[in-house]
């Protein structure tokens, strides 16, 4: 039993592996189309564009002539218009300049017109003062026609009694009149001042119609410089 057996097991893995080299055969000449219609399934390569050599142009003279006028006019254009830019820049700095010059000239004004006014309010004052000292000194010159007849016994006031009024209403006249001067002096103070204000003021007038007319003249420039182009 043991030999027969042997023999069955030696046959049939020589028939197994007959069956493997067969399957083998016929499966290797299958395999080579299907990998070559996955090959021809794939994109075709794109070759390289190749970049064309540089075309010379001939250009004739009048070509030539005329592309260098252009070139010139446009140049010209451009600087044309950047010194109208220029121009423009300048009259706007001069109307800038004019115009701080006019603002200084109406403050300057405007202090002039202050200081005249305080000068004649206090000589307004002034003249009140010097009127009250009028009246007391015409009071003194009563007094003192009254003392008068008190030496003659012409009064029933005693000579002491106005003597002391006549005193009283000179200190006051003398006060009167000093703060009389004191105003007076702060008018003169004042009136000087303004002047000097006015005269600031006319000054600074007449730079900013300077500017204001240097700015005019490059405006009008620069319109002429746009008309022309």
């Amino acid at each position: 039993m043991s030999k027969e057996f042997q023999k069955t097991d030696d046959d049939d893995l020589d028939a197994f592996l007959s069956r493997r080299e067969k399957g083998k055969s016929r499966e290797s000449p299958e395999t080579e189309p299907a990998k070559k219609d996955i090959s021809s399934k794939l994109p075709p390569k794109i070759p390289a564009k190749e970049v064309p050599a540089p075309v010379k142009v001939d250009i004739s003279d009048e070509e030539d002539d005329d592309q260098i006028k252009v070139a010139r006019t446009g140049r010209a254009a451009a600087e044309a218009y950047q010194d109208v830019a220029v121009l423009r820049s300048k009259a706007h700095d001069h109307r800038h300049t004019a115009a701080k010059h006019y603002h200084k000239y109406k403050s300057n004004g405007a202090k002039a017109q202050k200081c005249s006014s305080k000068a004649v309010a206090l000589r307004e004052k002034s003249d009140e003062r010097r009127e009250k000292a009028a009246e007391y000194q015409q009071s003194y010159k009563e007094y003192e026609s009254e003392l008068d007849g008190a030496a003659q016994e012409k009064t029933d006031l005693s000579p002491e009694s106005l003597r002391t009024k006549m005193a009283s209403l000179e200190r006051k006249t003398a006060k009167q009149e000093e703060h009389a001067k004191n105003l007076e002096r702060k008018a003169a103070d004042l009136t000087e001042k303004g002047a000097k204000f006015r005269s600031r003021a006319a000054r600074f007038l007449e730079k900013s119609r300077l500017h204001e007319s240097e700015a005019r003249m490059y405006t009008k420039r620069a319109d002429n410089l746009e008309k022309a182009n």
